[in-house]
């Protein structure tokens, strides 16, 4: 069981296209992202994706609250699933599969930090 890397941090903005021309402006790029509703930026390897923070994150029928976290890539989502409570952390939402056939879990640390793990 190894973290292979970040995948992208998400943070709720008030104005989805001022966000999203701040971070080009400090050098990301625009990408597509799965709904008009929100901007997806790549910085190297890694996304930032912004998401109003009025509105439920939902898509493709898997939802949760917009909240701040970062997601990281792993290579055995089950295992990190069984590992998180063992060393004080906490399972939000158990491992579940998006429509493009990758792997998610959410979790908090110990200090009740959102993060998010992926699977691809």
């Amino acid at each position: 069981m190894k973290i292979l890397g970040l995948h992208h941090i998400l943070l709720p903005v008030s104005d989805v296209e001022a966000a999203a021309r701040f971070y080009e402006s400090l050098g990301m790029e625009r990408i597509s992202a799965i709904n008009p509703k929100i901007r997806w930026l790549q910085f190297g390897p890694n996304q930032l994706h912004l998401w109003p923070d009025d509105e439920l994150h939902t898509y493709n029928g898997w939802n949760h609250e917009p909240s701040p976290h970062f997601a990281l890539v792993g290579d055995d989502i089950h295992a990190f699933a069984r590992l998180i409570p063992e060393i004080g952390g906490q399972i939000l939402q158990a491992p579940g599969q998006r429509p493009n056939g990758s792997w998610y879990l959410f979790a908090l640390d110990g200090d009740g930090n959102r993060f998010e793990i992926m699977q691809l």
